[in-house]
């Protein structure tokens, strides 16, 4: 039985090892963890040593400042392990750098999203061998729970939600500003000078219940509606409409045939590098956002309603 090693202290990370966690059906394939952090909030196993006995170390990359990735890597390196690194998103793909050049360990193979990643690693130098990968954990929404009718129905009971209920998921994100990491809240706010309440009242009809999502990273110091007590893909699965600005979640949302609103347009003063994305990378995805939805008039005359007109309307008017 071949026995691979999975590794991720990261939410992104996690969402790619709880994919191929779940897309695995080779039973003579053992999987063993080291979870970590923010990669609890979705993933719950036992953490296991890395041994002689594993035939591949698969990984993320942590942020620089506490780089456990490393720490595997040389590990595995040290007892002739092959290791094969996974760049999950877009976002942080400047991790490997430091003042441009190459600032850390590196696996032996590199998975990335697009073309668009390999091409940029490749422009700075990168001599590992770059492959890109279909995203697991979209494969994962899309083909196995966006049209699972029983997933979607559980969901909304774990959520405590009428199944007739419109819901409306938020995905927020840590935007980098001048004064450290702040939330895509924090930037509405300073926008459009109101709280970020009001700002999602005037864009999302009254008649969807707005959930709202939060990354590990961003600090919120006020209550809103979250139900956090879902996995990313279960809130995913209910949502009728996803509105976000660059997190991944909303492009797995986009490729799951949901309707989504992108903010790109609203939040003019944002940058994708506020976002963890290089510009140039950003402007080669973000076609993938197809801003799709409309809400239907419900005061626009049609035949069913052309000859109830005289109901609503007084004579005397």
């Amino acid at each position: 039985m071949k026995r691979i090693f999975l590794h991720s202290s990261e939410a992104g990370m996690a969402a790619q090892i709880f994919a191929i966690k779940n897309l695995v059906k080779n039973k003579s394939i053992s999987l063993d963890f080291s979870i970590l952090d923010d990669a609890k909030l979705l993933i719950q196993e036992p953490s296991s040593p890395l041994t002689k006995n594993h035939e591949l170390l698969i990984c993320g990359f942590d942020r620089l400042d506490k780089d456990i990735s490393s720490k595997f890597i040389d590990k595995a390196s040290s007892m002739k392990i092959p290791s094969l690194g996974i760049l999950d998103s877009w976002k942080g793909i400047d991790r490997f750098f430091k003042k441009g050049k190459l600032s850390r360990k590196l696996t032996d193979y590199l998975l990335v999203p697009d073309d668009s990643c390999k091409k940029y690693l490749e422009k700075r130098g990168f001599e590992k061998k770059i492959f890109v990968f279909e995203d697991f954990a979209k494969t994962y929404f899309v083909d196995k729970l966006s049209r699972n009718t029983t997933f979607v129905n559980e969901s909304k009971k774990k959520a405590k939600l009428r199944e007739n209920n419109k819901i409306a998921l938020i995905l927020s994100e840590p935007i980098i500003s001048s004064k450290g990491t702040r939330s895509l809240i924090d930037l509405i706010e300073k926008q459009y000078k109101n709280k970020a309440e009001f700002f999602f009242d005037e864009l999302i009809p009254k008649s969807f219940t707005k959930i709202f999502r939060f990354h590990p990273k961003e600090k919120i110091k006020r209550s809103f509606f979250t139900k956090n007590d879902l996995t990313i893909f279960e809130a995913l699965s209910i949502a009728d409409l996803v509105i976000g600005l660059s997190s991944t979640p909303l492009f797995y949302a986009a490729g799951g045939g949901k309707k989504i609103i992108s903010l790109e347009n609203c939040l003019t003063e944002w940058k994708p590098e506020q976002s963890n994305i290089p510009t140039e990378i950003w402007e080669s995805v973000k076609d993938r956002l197809k801003c799709d939805f409309t809400e239907k008039n419900q005061n626009i005359i049609n035949i069913d309603n052309l000859f109830k007109i005289h109901e609503s309307i007084s004579i005397n008017n």
